[in-house]
Order: C-alpha cells, then sequence, then structure tokens
C-alpha cells in the first residue's frame, strides 16, 4: 500500500525526545493521519476478532500460569491473582474467573502441567500471530518471517509474561513490606508515598511488558525509543476504560439479569476487546510516530534508511524536510 502518512526527511542530530516527537509538531495533522489509520486498517474490526482469539487463550494461560504456580514454593500466590484480577476485571466476569481457577486448583498437579502447558502455548501462538498481524498493518509491512519462527516467539511472549506475573508478586510482596516500615518511620506521609510508588512501578512494569510486545511482534527492526509512546498509551488508556467499563457494569450494566449465565462471558469479552484495541492502538501510535519523524522509518520499511538515501528521495520529490 501507498502510503500517504509519511514524508521523507533525513535524520536530524539533537536530543532523542525531541527527534521522538517531531510527528507531534502539527497535532492537527497528526490526529487526522491516527483517525485515517484507524480506519484504513480497520481496527476496530481486527480488534473483534483479536478479542475472539483472547478469549480462547485466556484460560489456557491460566492453566499454564497455575501449573508454572504449582511448581514454586510460593505460597499465597494464587489468592493473589485473584485479587489482581479482581482489580482490573469487571464484578460478573472475575466471578467467572474465581471459579474456574479455584477449580483448577483441585486438579493434580501433574495434569495441570501436561494439559495446560500444551493448550496454553497453543492458545498463545494464536492470539500473539493475531497481534502481529495488526502490528504488521500498522508498519505497512507483509509478514516474512517463517511459521515456525512466528510461533517460537508467541511462545516465549507466554512463558515471558507467566514469569512476569510471578516476578510482580514477589514485588508486591516485598512493596507491602516496605510501605509498612516507611509507614512506621515517616507516618501517615511516608504511606502515602509509598503508596504512590507502588502504583507508579505497576503501571511502569506494565508498560515494558507491553513495549515488548511492540518491540517483538511486528515484522520490522525496532529500537526502544519507538515502542515507547504507544505502551504509555496502552497503560494509560486501558486502565481507564478498565475502570470506567467495570464502574458501568457495578452500578448500570444488568448483563446478568438480562443474560444469565451468559452475562459473564459477555462482559469479559467486551473488556478483551478494550485490551485488543488499546493494544492496536498503541502500535499505530508508535508507527505513525516513527512514520513522521526524521529519524525514524518511513511506512513500508523494515528499517530506517540511511541518511543519504532520505536525502535523495527528498530531493528526487522536490520537498524539503519539516
Amino acid at each position: 500500500m501507498a502510503s500517504r502518512y509519511a514524508v521523507a526527511r533525513p535524520r536530524l542530530a539533537g536530543p532523542r525526545w525531541s527527534v521522538l516527537l517531531a510527528g507531534l509538531r502539527r497535532p492537527r495533522r497528526f490526529f487526522a493521519d491516527l483517525l485515517e489509520r484507524i480506519r484504513d486498517d480497520n481496527i476496530l474490526t481486527v480488534a473483534a476478532a483479536l478479542s475472539y482469539y483472547f478469549f480462547f487463550a485466556f484460560f489456557p494461560f491460566l492453566l499454564f500460569l497455575l501449573a508454572l504456580v504449582s511448581l514454586l514454593p510460593v505460597h499465597g500466590l494464587e489468592d493473589w491473582l485473584l485479587a489482581q484480577g479482581g482489580q482490573v476485571i469487571p464484578g460478573e466476569a472475575y466471578g467467572m474467573l474465581e471459579r474456574t481457577v479455584r477449580g483448577l486448583l483441585r486438579q493434580p498437579r501433574s495434569g495441570l502441567v501436561s494439559v495446560g502447558a500444551a493448550l496454553a502455548l497453543w492458545s498463545a501462538s494464536a492470539g500473539f500471530a493475531g497481534v502481529m498481524e495488526g502490528l504488521n498493518r500498522a508498519y505497512r509491512v507483509r509478514e516474512s518471517r517463517p511459521w515456525w519462527r512466528v510461533r517460537l516467539e508467541a511462545v516465549g511472549l507466554t512463558v515471558g509474561l507467566s514469569l512476569f506475573m510471578i516476578v510482580a508478586f514477589v514485588l508486591a510482596v516485598f512493596g507491602g513490606q516496605l510501605a509498612k516500615l516507611v509507614g512506621q518511620t515517616l507516618g501517615p506521609a511516608g504511606v502515602v508515598a509509598a503508596l504512590v510508588a507502588r502504583w507508579v512501578v505497576a503501571l511502569g512494569l506494565i508498560a515494558f511488558v507491553v513495549a515488548t510486545i511492540y518491540y517483538v511482534c511486528p515484522d520490522v527492526e525496532q529500537q526502544w525509543v519507538w515502542v515507547t509512546p504507544g505502551s504509555f498509551l496502552f497503560t494509560i488508556g486501558f486502565a481507564a476504560a478498565s475502570a470506567g467499563f467495570s464502574y458501568y457494569v457495578g452500578h448500570f450494566g444488568s448483563y446478568q439479569k438480562t443474560y444469565g449465565s451468559l452475562g459473564a462471558v459477555i462482559v469479559l469479552l467486551f473488556w478483551l476487546y478494550l485490551l485488543a484495541f488499546f493494544l492496536l492502538l498503541g502500535g499505530e501510535v508508535n508507527a505513525l510516530l516513527e512514520h513522521l519523524s526524521p529519524a525514524g522509518k518511513m511506512a513500508g520499511e523494515r528499517a530506517a534508511a540511511p541518511v543519504e538515501v532520505q536525502a535523495e528521495r527528498i530531493a528526487r520529490a522536490g520537498g524539503s524536510p519539516r
């Protein structure tokens, strides 16, 4: 597809963040291009397809995660995982999640490991393959990696996400003890500061995980600086959307009364749809910022062109760098 979003320009010297945000110097054009990308790339439709993949990968992933947990000498991790899920997943869907997890915990550990690993890794391969396709659209490239590499990367992302959640539990435990110690030493002000610090660290860890997905999934050469804006957009946007949706379901929604036992499934599907939408939106923002920046790749390129090539393009087009 011919690019109409990026203008070829030579690279500019200067602070990295000023170069990164060059695309925002004309915000009206940036947001107009972003809306056009959302329409052209069918983000709403692709997000719906991804939510379907995520739904079938969700419980097998929990099975795989619980299999890992059962092998660790860590007490209380299952309850912590459920508590964290209760903070972001709407209440009706959370009830279904809790019942499923409690049922899985009653299974023999050997069954959890064998069946859970196979189901979760296969499902994650399908889910992350959809993410890769969606992010490839953002960068205007076609998938060129062999199928086995795509599957291996999907498996690696699944295992990495599981390990991240276990590490997050350890940090939460030590963070709670540290907050208690700070509160005893500095008083109420110290407690507030510790709570704020814990939230900042938690959001930063989520942003790092999402940035890793943006770095690995698309079939282009990435730099961490180009995947940072979208990861923070996802973290803030998805957290706000989840909180708003949970509030609506808790105070105004009547899914349980209208749909019965299917209400929890509908709520979970819509929550996964929000996750997929903000994941794709963050990828589009990353790609657009890079395409509009003098230091990034053009649309359709897998790697940034040398300065000489970009300068030649500008001269041939009769343009000038902005």
